[in-house]
C-alpha cells in the first residue's frame, strides 16, 4: 500500500523532501504552507496538492507527517503526531520543544524521525570506516570548523527574514548539535563536558550569534575543538583527527581524505567521490535521499532508524549549556 505524505513547510528544506520522496518512488504528497508563493511553486515544479489551511485537513487524508518548517513550530506538530498516531520525520531542531511528548509516547507503535543528514553523507562513512579499522590507530583528540557565510546560506532571499538570523533558532544554535550527530558517531561517544563560547563578532544585520567555539571532552575521554560559524565568507567543513598512530584529515570542498601513516611517516590520499547538489543548492541530493530511504524503510520494518530523539536530546542540552555559561 503507497503511503500519503503530507509536508508541512514548503522552503528550501520542504521542497527538498518532496525530491527526496519522488527518488525513493514515493508520490502521493501533499503540501502546506501560508506563504502562497511557496505553495505555488511546489505546485508547479512538482505538481502536487497543496493547502493553505491546515485546519481543514483530516488526519485521514494522510500518513505520514514530515515537518520542514522553521524549528519554533516543531513542537506543535510533533503533538499533533503524536496524537494522531502517525509516523513523522523532523528537521534538526534548536529547542526541545516536543520532546518530553515523545517520551511520553514511547509506546506508540509509530516511527519518530529525527533528521540525522551526515550520517549518510559518503566522506563522512568513508571516515569512519577508517577509523573502525584502527587506521590512525586510538582517537585521542580532534579539531572541526564548520563555516560558511549566513547571506549565503539562501541567496535567493533576505537573511534578515529567515529563521536562522533570530536569536532563538540561529543558524550556530541549529549547527552546533547537528555536527554533534555525526561527530559523536565517528568517537563512537557522547559529549560529557563543553565549555566555550557562543557570540556574535561580525557587522551581520541581526541580533543572533554568529559563532561557537566549543571545547569538548566525550564520555570515552577523547576532546574536541569544534568551531561553527556564519561569517567565513569562503564555505568549509574542516577535519583533523588525531590518532595514536596517525592523523586523518578531511576539507570537505577538496573532495579528498589525508591519511598520516607515523610508523612510516608518509602520507596517502583517498579521493572522495563528489554528490550532486540541487540547481541553486551547496549540498548533494544523494545524502538527503538516502536518509528519507532510512524513514521509509523503518516504517515499512525493514530496518532500525539510525539516530533517536533521546540521542538528540543530549546535543541539545550540550548546546543549552554553552549558552547558559556565556
Amino acid at each position: 500500500m503507497q503511503l500519503t505524505f503530507l509536508i508541512v513547510g514548503l522552503g528550501s528544506m520542504g521542497k527538498r523532501r518532496i525530491r527526496n520522496l519522488r527518488v525513493n518512488g514515493e508520490e502521493k504528497i501533499i503540501g502546506y504552507d501560508i506563504r502562497i508563493d511557496r505553495r505555488k511553486e511546489a505546485e508547479t515544479k512538482y505538481d502536487i496538492q497543496t493547502i493553505d489551511d491546515f485546519k481543514i485537513l483530516s488526519p485521514d487524508n494522510f500518513d505520514v507527517l514530515i515537518i520542514s518548517t522553521s524549528p519554533e513550530a516543531h513542537g506543535d506538530y510533533i503533538r499533533f503526531a503524536l496524537r494522531h498516531k502517525k509516523h513523522f520525520f523532523v528537521e534538526h531542531p534548536t529547542s526541545d520543544d516536543g520532546y518530553v511528548d515523545i517520551f511520553k509516547h514511547n509506546h506508540l507503535d509509530i516511527i519518530k524521525a529525527p533528521s540525522c543528514t551526515l550520517l549518510f553523507y559518503e566522506p563522512v562513512k568513508m571516515i569512519k570506516k577508517i577509523l573502525d579499522e584502527d587506521t590512525i590507530g586510538k582517537i585521542l583528540a580532534f579539531q572541526y570548523h564548520m563555516g560558511q557565510y549566513l547571506p549565503d546560506w539562501h541567496p535567493w532571499e533576505d537573511y534578515r527574514d529567515v529563521y536562522f538570523s533570530k536569536k532563538d533558532t540561529s543558524a550556530c544554535r541549529e549547527m552546533l548539535p547537528f555536527e554533534l550527530i555525526w561527530l559523536n558517531w565517528l568517537m563512537d561517544s557522547q559529549v560529557k563536558d563543553i565549555s566555550g563560547t557562543i557570540t556574535k563578532v561580525s557587522n551581520l544585520d541581526m541580533d543572533a550569534e554568529d559563532i561557537a567555539l566549543a571545547t569538548l571532552k566525550y564520555k570515552n575521554g577523547i576532546y574536541g575543538n569544534v568551531i561553527i560559524d556564519v561569517i567565513s565568507r569562503e564555505p568549509f567543513r574542516t577535519l583533523r583527527i588525531l590518532g595514536s598512530n596517525g592523523v586523518l584529515e578531511w576539507e570537505r570542498f577538496e573532495h579528498m581524505i589525508r591519511l598520516y601513516d607515523a610508523t612510516i611517516k608518509t602520507s596517502s590520499l583517498l579521493p572522495v567521490p563528489k554528490g550532486n547538489p540541487e540547481a541553486g543548492y551547496v549540498n548533494e541530493e544523494e545524502m538527503y535521499n538516502a536518509e528519507i530511504k532510512a524513514f521509509l524503510n523503518a516504517i515499512h520494518g525493514k530496518a532500525t532508524y539510525p539516530h533517536t530523539f533521546e540521542e538528540n536530546l543530549v546535543n541539545l542540552q550540550a548546546l543549552f549549556h554553552l549558552i547558559e555559561t556565556q
